[in-house]
């Protein structure tokens, strides 16, 4: 009996091990993964190529599951359609061509935004975001830096701020 215990629980470890392929016993599917998440769309392609090998890699079946988003160096124009990612916390999108980040503003739990060097203008929707304990917005030297003082004021988190909006 101990042996056929044993067989047995060897068995279930090495098949929890492969949960993302699919088995069949006597060609009847038992087990199918998952399929990765596929049902967004962005209006850049640059920003939706950094999404699916992000997606790919994390091994994302719902948008609720991504919650790291690194996509700096990656020539990204617009932001539109990333809301869907709502669970978003670490963003990096510096290092890109972004003039404005209004798809952020729907974002209450990102807690880390790099967006330097970038081509901001302005970025109201950061005052919005609750939970930001970091925010990097050097070398953005077209940014306004109204909204800027602003969040000087009452921010208490890591805040680097472009050349311009320093006193």
């Amino acid at each position: 009996m101990p042996i056929k215990l044993a067989l047995l629980l060897i068995t279930l470890f090495s098949l929890s091990a492969c949960s993302k392929y699919q088995f069949t016993l006597n060609e009847t599917v038992v087990h199918t993964p998952p399929a990765l998440f596929t049902d967004f769309q962005t209006a850049d392609k640059s920003l939706q190529n950094c999404l699916d090998q992000t997606i790919k890699d994390q091994n994302i079946t719902s948008p609720q599951q991504l919650t790291l988003l690194s996509c700096s160096h990656a020539g990204i124009k617009s932001l539109d359609g990333l809301e869907v990612f709502s669970n978003l916390s670490h963003v990096n999108l510096g290092n890109n061509q972004l003039q404005r980040v209004q798809a952020l503003g729907k974002m209450g739990r990102i807690e880390t935004l790099l967006l330097n060097d970038n081509q901001l203008q302005s970025a109201p929707e950061i005052l919005t975001l609750p939970k930001l304990q970091k925010l990097d917005l050097a070398n953005n030297s077209n940014l306004d830096c109204g909204d800027l003082r602003q969040l000087q004021k009452s921010y208490t988190g890591d805040l680097t701020i472009p050349e311009q909006c320093r006193p």
